[in-house]
């Protein structure tokens, strides 16, 4: 294997390359940096790098973590009305629909494991990402 380039200066200094395209699709499904790194032969401190320094990789990355839950999440935040009122009739008299309920909630990320909120544009990825993130979590929970 071969230590890749972390960017490439002569092109969008955000743009990836084709072996960042090949590998963007793999951590955002779970795969480890080293599984990553080996299936598209280069060093494993070549992903890690892509994954702590390279904006545009991050911000790919986050667009593939995302894309999931954009059109469901529309669609669950209709429900979400119709889930308080089950757990506001489970609260009051019991009953067998709660588990539905919390599955809804879970699913809109008010139960359990938040949704991943970070900046899809590489251009927000620098040292304020952490705040960038939480104002867009601020937002997002404004929603409901």
């Amino acid at each position: 294997m071969v230590r890749g380039e972390t960017t490439n200066p002569d092109i969008d200094r955000w743009a990836l390359t084709p072996q960042q395209q090949a590998a963007v699709d793999l951590p955002a499904a779970g795969t480890s940096v080293t599984d990553t790194a080996e299936s598209i032969s280069v060093v494993r401190q070549t992903v890690s790098e892509w994954l702590h320094h390279h904006r545009g990789f991050r911000a790919a990355l986050n667009r593939c973590r995302e894309e999931p839950w954009s059109s469901p999440t529309h669609r669950l935040r209709a429900l979400l009305p119709k889930a308080v009122a089950v757990l506001e009739r489970e609260i009051d008299q019991g009953g067998a629909p709660l588990a539905a309920a919390v599955h809804v909630l879970k699913a809109c990320a008010l139960y359990g494991k938040p949704q991943p909120i970070s900046s899809t544009d590489p251009g927000e990825l620098d040292v304020g990402e952490r705040e960038h993130a939480a104002e867009q979590l601020r937002r997002h929970l404004d929603t409901f």
